[in-house]
């Protein structure tokens, strides 16, 4: 959602935690002291119709594409692009040099389903698999890491 006044744009993520990314499209640089968060300080500007969003400052508690390495130095370029109606390219260069020997850039495709809607997420409500839950075997092996 962008709100042009505040000049910043909202990334919802509705669907699961219910939590929201804040980006400044104002021209405003990262601070310089910044305290490390879970989505870091992020910064944004228009490449024609592509929206460049610039992203510093993450902690090392969170999480992006299940699990994967990181410090906090990592430096987050993402790039949106709208190709069509109904679909937007989305593009990431990471670059950690703490976790990674060279920046690298992957991507995917976004796609708008006509008639979709998002589901309610609640994690106990919608626990398909109580089993697992600590303690409710005693039996269960938890002695390895289980990453989701």
């Amino acid at each position: 959602m962008e709100l042009e006044d505040l000049k910043r744009v909202f990334i919802m993520d509705i669907g699961g935690p219910h939590t929201f990314r804040t980006i400044y499209m104002d021209g405003r640089a990262h601070p310089k002291d910044l305290d490390p968060s879970y989505y870091g300080h992020s910064v944004g500007h228009w490449e024609g119709d592509t929206l460049v969003v610039d992203t510093v400052g993450f902690n090392e508690g969170f999480w992006y594409s299940r699990g994967m390495p990181h410090t906090d130095r990592l430096h987050m370029i993402e790039r949106f692009t709208r190709t069509d109606y109904n679909s937007t390219k989305y593009e990431v260069t990471i670059d950690d040099p703490g976790a990674f020997t060279a920046p690298w850039t992957a991507g995917f495709q976004l796609s708008w389903d006509k008639g979709q809607e998002l589901f309610e997420y609640v994690c106990q409500d919608n626990n398909f698999a109580p089993e697992l839950m600590l303690g409710a075997q005693e039996s269960m092996d938890r002695r390895t890491l289980i990453v989701p």
